[in-house]
């Protein structure tokens, strides 16, 4: 697999666990995160914050199911499977973006 094709994968993951969840707006930027299932009761909601608060709460799933991906494909990538990389070179290479 290539990098391209992996970070491609992981991004199609943090899309669709960003997908289901709703931001419903109670007061001004206050609102409340539920699941996107069609009960958008404030009592069934799984965070409480402000809008950007709410964003950060889904966002931070998004990007927990991309490194995830990551994670469980990461010996499929040559350039990544290489154990003198390090951390900071993994890093690097998963936070490039193509031209």
């Amino acid at each position: 697999m290539t990098l391209d094709t992996l970070l491609t994968r992981a991004a199609g993951e943090c899309v669709d666990e960003r997908e289901r969840y709703l931001i419903i707006f109670t007061q001004g930027a206050n609102g409340y995160v539920c699941k996107n299932e069609g009960v958008t009761d404030e009592a069934q909601a799984l965070f409480h914050g402000t809008y950007r608060h709410c964003q950060i709460w889904i966002e931070r799933r998004g990007i927990a199911a991309a490194m995830r991906h990551i994670s469980q494909h990461l010996t499929e990538v040559p350039e990544l499977s290489d154990p003198s990389l390090g951390p900071a070179g993994l890093v690097e290479h998963l936070g490039s973006l193509p031209g």
